[in-house]
């Protein structure tokens, strides 16, 4: 049996509406019908490793569908405190000409809403799509260890 999680965007801009200071406003109906809930399973396996990956996190994740809605909101508490642990967590301070790469499938991210609704964030992504895993065990030459 899969076990799903249904993912709500607005959960993510509600929490960045009552954040300090912020300006932004809440979602009017036609913003919210844009960006309906989505329901995925809460563990994917992932297509090259081959490893578990939990997807569902604390931004948008509102309940696992499965469960009675206290045993949903306890499991995700469960499931957002060990993502969140602290030996998993990376925050950058973004200099000029820096370039940040991850594996978007085991990862979750989250930008620091230090911008106004108005402002844009310039972003260029670039997906990949793996015919092999990175090895390891490579030595990459001296002049590309600290590119």
């Amino acid at each position: 049996m899969m076990i799903s999680v249904t993912h709500d965007f607005d959960k993510f801009w509600t929490m960045m509406v009552n954040r300090p200071g912020s300006v932004r406003k809440p979602m009017t109906p036609d913003q919210r019908a844009k960006r309906p809930p989505a329901v995925h399973p809460v563990f994917l396996t992932h297509p090259i490793t081959g490893r578990k990956v939990l997807y569902c996190n604390p931004g948008y994740a509102m309940r696992i569908n499965e469960l009675p809605e206290h045993e949903s909101a306890a499991m995700l508490d469960t499931l957002f405190a060990h993502q969140l642990r602290p030996e998993y967590r990376y925050m950058h301070t973004w200099t000029e000409r820096d370039l940040l790469v991850w594996d978007h499938i085991g990862t979750i991210h989250q930008a620091i809403a230090d911008y106004l609704p108005h402002e844009e964030r310039l972003m260029l992504r670039c997906q990949v799509m793996a015919t092999r895993v990175f090895d390891p065990a490579f030595t990459a030459p001296a002049r590309l260890v600290n590119v």
